[in-house]
């Protein structure tokens, strides 16, 4: 078992910079998520902790040795691919026996190791099927399964569900996160799907445009957001934001987005009074979108007319697309609720749940 430590670390490809002043710490059997949109420099970063790119700036350690200049089947990780990357001509049990057989491991200690691999991942009864007899649940099991018989120091995991079906990848997901909880090794996992890091992540860690824009605990991440892009990427449907003048009346503090004028709490006028009378952007999550009818009782509502667009049922939700005054946001409401398209009516906005960013920067203003 191993901590991970990425210290400053920069990876160009000619004069484009994938990942910039990557500097994170990640405790020894810690299950941390690199989670950020296609392109971000989540897999470069996994990649150059795996010894397959070579950092072009400072200094990768697993426990406390610097490993920039080690050979990957030296760095003691394991990795598994989007991609299966199984031998089609090879059992289960030979490709999940393969790195052991030329590592010259005993085949006493080959058999056991597979065996205590297949029996964690229920594959047990498929170790003498080929690749193409698999589902791609079991294949995905398998790639699973080779890296866990090596057991190494530090799992690396780039995007191994993005092949499953829907419900498949509900179902592995569940026991990916079993199994880190079973083998109490490091896991460092990247996706694109922030549900996924939501659910998985001890930490997570969001990156855009090769930079780290905050790593912490996942409700951290989704009560204070440092900034606009990592409120924007977590959560489900995304937070609604507008372009709004903050401004006093009567000595009390608003927030007028031309459309709708709503009265912030008493508690945030210190933190957010230094804006009064400049642009910002505000910011609500669909859930702090309530139908009055059914609004809870501990919120702090406020009034904003609307016109619904679109309604989607989910059985135990309704999305409501709406509008007020050119501008279309989401709300997550009560099932109860008999909104149709076409309907003018009220919501509550949660002010207790508000967030406000520089409009400039867009930095959380807190």
């Amino acid at each position: 078992m191993a901590s991970v430590t990425y210290e400053h670390v920069t990876k160009r490809f000619d004069e484009v910079v994938a990942i910039n002043d990557f500097h994170i710490h990640v405790e020894d059997k810690e299950f941390l998520v690199l989670v950020g949109p296609s392109g971000c420099g989540k897999t470069t970063a996994l990649r150059c902790l795996a010894g397959l790119e070579e950092v072009t700036e400072g200094i990768i350690k697993i426990g406390d040795r610097v490993v920039n200049d080690i050979a990957p089947k030296d760095r003691d990780i394991a990795m598994v691919f989007q991609s299966y990357a199984l031998y089609p001509h090879m059992t289960v049990f030979d490709n999940m026996a393969f790195a052991l057989k030329l590592r010259r491991t005993p085949k006493v200690e080959i058999s056991e190791r597979v065996a205590r691999a297949a029996s964690i991942l229920g594959i047990e009864d498929l170790l003498d099927r080929k690749p193409k007899q698999l589902s791609g649940g079991q294949r995905q099991r398998v790639a699973v399964g080779r890296a866990i018989v090596r057991e190494p120091k530090v799992f690396l995991l780039d995007e191994p569900l993005s092949n499953l079906d829907a419900k498949l990848r509900v179902q592995t997901r569940a026991e990916i996160s079993k199994l880190h909880q079973d083998l109490q090794t490091t896991f460092i996992y990247v996706t694109h799907d922030q549900v996924e890091a939501m659910t998985m992540a001890t930490r997570i860690a969001v990156i855009d445009k090769g930079i780290l824009q905050q790593i912490d605990v996942p409700q951290t991440l989704y009560d204070s957001p440092a900034n606009k892009f990592v409120a924007g990427f977590i959560g489900s449907p995304a937070m609604n934001f507008f372009d709004v003048h903050l401004h006093k009346q009567n000595g009390r503090l608003y927030i007028d987005a031309g459309s709708f004028n709503v009265e912030v709490p008493e508690e945030d006028w210190e933190t957010y009074g230094p804006k009064v009378d400049r642009l910002v952007i505000f910011g609500i999550r669909p859930e702090d979108i309530h139908n009055p009818q059914f609004a809870p009782q501990d919120i702090i509502p406020q009034l904003v007319e609307a016109k619904i667009e679109v309604t989607e049922l989910m059985g135990n939700e309704t999305f409501v697309y709406l509008e007020s005054g050119g501008k279309e946001y989401v709300a997550r409401v009560d099932p109860r609720s008999r909104f149709a398209p076409g309907d003018k009516v009220q919501v509550a906005f949660n002010m207790a749940n508000i967030h406000i960013f520089d409009y400039d920067s867009e930095i959380a203003i807190r």
